[in-house]
């Protein structure tokens, strides 16, 4: 499971082949994910879950030391949320991991391991479920969308960590200034003013008939008389 997370983060989940993951795992048996796992949305799902217990363990701790500072606004949600990906993995995990759940996250809502994890999620579930409440002049659609885009800043933030990203005095001096602004910058994505009409530099142009349309009309209208040849 290791082994996938770390390739399938790196490579896509259609980059890396069964066989190839059975080899790269020391495995002589090249059907060894269908005998443990049964396929290869059973191994996603399983990789999925690996660090699940544990995040949501701690996850449920923040949880209920924000309840009882009575203080379960946007930031302290997000960062009960967040926060355990950066306070309980080592920097290789979690590249791996937060590569590996970009990579998941592509994924059809049917075959999405997220939504067949969530009777073992309950921190999570309760942590979303409050930020749904609290941002509901969103909309159910555009809280989602939003949830997802504030994701997908943090993991791809934290998974450059140790490969892209280059500590120096000049720009981010420690881990722990670097994930606080990725993290700002996930809130602002999820906390930002909405609004319903779209800004006038990012208008197209006029919409066009379809050219469908126009051969339509073309059609009803009448036909001329041939002009006279001799």
């Amino acid at each position: 499971m290791l082994v996938a997370e770390r390739l399938y983060g790196q490579h896509g989940l259609d980059g890396v082949s069964l066989r190839q993951l059975a080899t790269a795992a020391g495995q002589a048996n090249n059907y060894v994910v269908q005998h443990y796992f049964g396929s290869k949305l059973g191994l996603i799902q399983a990789v999925s879950e690996m660090r699940l217990p544990a995040m949501e363990a701690h996850r449920q701790t923040l949880l209920e030391v924000a309840r009882a500072e009575g203080d379960f606004s946007v930031p302290r949600l997000l960062s009960c949320l967040f926060s355990p990906l950066v306070t309980m993995l080592e920097v290789q995990a979690m590249r791996d991991y937060a590569r590996f759940t970009l990579a998941v996250m592509q994924l059809e809502p049917e075959e999405h391991p997220f939504e067949r994890s969530a009777d073992i999620s309950p921190a999570s579930t309760e942590i979303r479920s409050k930020l749904s409440e609290s941002l509901s002049h969103l909309g159910a659609d555009v809280f989602r969308r939003r949830l997802a885009l504030s994701a997908s800043i943090f993991l791809n933030g934290i998974s450059e960590l140790g490969g892209k990203l280059k500590l120096s005095p000049g720009g981010y001096v420690s881990h722990q200034q670097y994930h606080s602004d990725i993290f700002e910058a996930a809130l602002a994505v999820l906390t930002c003013p909405f609004s319903a009409e779209p800004r006038a530099d990012f208008r197209g142009p006029p919409a066009q008939p379809a050219l469908a349309d126009d051969m339509a009309g073309a059609s009803r209208r009448p036909s001329r008389p041939a002009a006279p040849t001799g």
